[in-house]
């Protein structure tokens, strides 16, 4: 029997494209993105009707919305930067239309929600505790409304790679860790293209947030691009076992700042491990490819591929005696 199901995360609004592309992948779960749906431009906040809609022509192809994903951070990156994490008070359009994205989902029984933490670093370390405080009070909120709509959060750090050129340079430069705030808030404003540094960005990050308000309904999301800033995601399943709520498959060669993401089972990481500790760890459901890497030839269709290598890993794992 499936416990662990591979499925498509996509930006998508067309009925006709998910299906058909789910049909490609031979998925049958679907993540969306809240930001892309009817309404959400208008009001921060999915359409319910118009995702009623969506729901049920999916559905009759035999596809489940099985999540949605969402994000805190600045302004939508409508704003400056810090602007919400600053003064949350003005943000409150933003804010409950988070929550109301919640209660879309929890009346139309999409029961989990992939929960991006975009939030920057400050410049200033001082002001840590501040941004702290912010995110932590507007996560309550969160928490409290996804436990009332039946929700299960899962909050993702940003553990994002630098680009080739950032990164090239980077290694040649001799940057190390210990210079993430000062060498990306400087990069930021000389090198488009790269948006940190970031306040979540380890495991500990998000545990603290699951932690600031413990209940079922609030928890992490496993991607093992933690691996990017220092994880060893093997060591952190277990950890977090009981409040991993979402999970994403990632793979890279490094750590920052030298770290690329490559194709999944070509990197670092031992996913048939990390499988096997997803399955002790009680977690059962949707799980997804991201991040692949530079296609590997020439049209190369990567989320395909990585899709087929997952699900074989997923059927291999589950086969195992310990799993029967």
């Amino acid at each position: 029997m499936t416990i662990l199901d591979v499925g498509l995360r996509t930006p998508d609004r067309s009925a006709e494209s998910i299906i058909e592309r789910c049909r490609v992948l031979d998925v049958k779960l679907v993540t969306l993105s809240a930001a892309t749906m009817p309404g959400f431009k208008e009001n921060h906040s999915p359409d319910l009707d118009a995702m009623r809609t969506l729901q049920g022509r999916l559905a009759d192809a035999g596809i489940n919305i099985a999540a949605m994903n969402q994000w805190v951070g600045p302004d939508q990156r409508g704003g400056p930067e810090a602007a919400m994490i600053e003064n949350p008070s003005a943000h409150r359009r933003e804010i409950d239309g988070h929550l109301r994205t919640l209660e879309v989902q929890g009346e139309l029984g999409i029961n989990q929600q992939l929960h991006y933490i975009d939030t920057p670093l400050p410049a200033d370390p001082a002001k840590d505790e501040l941004y702290w405080t912010n995110l932590i009070e507007i996560v309550g909120e969160i928490s409290s409304q996804a436990e009332a709509s039946k929700v299960r959060i899962g909050h993702h750090g940003i553990w994002r790679c630098l680009t080739d050129e950032l990164r090239d340079q980077a290694v040649t430069d001799g940057v190390t860790e210990a210079e993430y705030r000062q060498y990306l808030r400087h990069d930021q404003h000389g090198h488009p293209g790269w948006r940190g540094p970031y306040l979540v960005r380890k495991a500990d990050d998000v545990g603290r947030l699951a932690d600031s308000n413990p209940n079922p309904y609030h928890g992490i999301t496993m991607c093992t691009g933690m691996y990017i800033t220092g994880a060893e995601p093997v060591m952190e399943i277990p950890r977090f076992a009981g409040r991993i709520n979402f999970v994403q498959i990632r793979d890279l060669d490094a750590r920052w700042p030298a770290a690329r993401e490559v194709f999944p089972g070509t990197g670092n990481l031992d996913f048939k491990e990390i499988l096997r500790q997803l399955l002790r760890a009680g977690y059962s459901g949707f799980l997804h490819p991201e991040h692949l890497g530079h296609p590997r030839w020439p049209g190369e269709d990567q989320v395909l591929e990585a899709t087929k290598v997952l699900k074989t890993w997923v059927d291999e794992v589950e086969a195992e005696p310990e799993f029967q």
